[in-house]
């Protein structure tokens, strides 16, 4: 009875971790939106969040040179090549907008949970985007 319990709680708990994409937000919030996925290096985290910041603001260059060199630090970080797909973008280089969201996509695993799934969902709409670019 116990282990019947506790299977159920897991079950439920892991129901509610769940967390699907908004369908309330459109692709233009999603690139310009922060992602909150973690690099795994703490040198790398941070130079995210200043290149996020900085595209937020429109520097642009800056952000760029930010998320490179995070890159070098976690080269298999799907949230920086986002991030810099997103800055690419904005820049108006649909070209390597395109190959960094592909990137992108290549490093999520097979069935992205969570924030991993932002990731996708965004990844995409770039590459969507790029070719109007």
């Amino acid at each position: 009875m116990r282990a019947i319990l506790i299977f159920c709680l897991t079950v439920f708990a892991s129901a509610c971790a769940y967390q699907p994409v908004p369908s309330d937000m459109s692709g233009e919030q999603l690139v310009e939106s922060e992602t909150s996925l973690s690099t795994g290096v703490a040198a790398a985290d941070l130079l995210l969040q200043q290149g996020e910041r900085a595209r937020m603001k429109g520097d642009y260059q800056t952000a760029a040179s930010n998320l490179e060199r995070g890159l070098r630090l976690a080269p298999r970080s799907a949230a920086l090549y986002l991030a810099l797909a997103k800055t690419r973008l904005a820049m108006g280089d649909g070209h390597r907008a395109k190959q960094m969201a592909k990137k992108a996509l290549s490093l999520l695993p097979a069935e992205p949970r969570g924030e991993e799934r932002r990731v996708q969902a965004e990844a995409r709409f770039v590459i969507e985007r790029a070719a109007g670019v």
